[in-house]
């Protein structure tokens, strides 16, 4: 709110002015605080959506034995790893409706029998579109 009442008041500042030579010197803070509101319009848009989450375990090897293996199975799959202390999770997959994944998570329930659905914040463009 603070931002948009600055920015109004520096363009009627200038529309005031009209031709004169005025010197503006702005504070740092507002400097950096235009460059991260640019930055953050900037970045992509995150959703939330699914994806599947193939292990969690605390065990490294196990947690890189099954990256492997789901490497080798489905190498097309993009592969999210997740290390939040003491756990170790795999991510695949972006499906914007949880029905969607379902056949997909039925295949490799198989080989991945801890597999299950997880929410996340996904890039819009990462989406599957089946």
């Amino acid at each position: 709110m603070r931002l948009s009442i600055l920015l109004a008041f520096i363009f009627f500042f200038c529309l005031s002015a009209n031709g004169q030579s005025i010197l503006v010197n702005e504070d740092p803070a507002i400097t950096s605080m235009m460059q991260k509101y640019v930055m953050q319009s900037q970045e992509k848009d995150m959703i939330k959506a699914w994806r599947i989450q193939i292990i969690t375990t605390d065990d490294r090897r196990r947690m890189e034995n099954a990256e492997a293996k789901f490497r080798r199975m489905y190498p097309d799959f993009e592969i999210i790893k997740v290390h939040e202390s003491p756990y170790y999770r795999i991510k695949t997959g972006a499906w914007e409706n949880k029905l969607d994944l379902q056949v997909f998570l039925q295949s490799i329930k198989g080989d991945f029998p801890s597999a299950i659905p997880v929410l996340d914040d996904i890039p819009e463009s990462s989406l599957l579109r089946i």
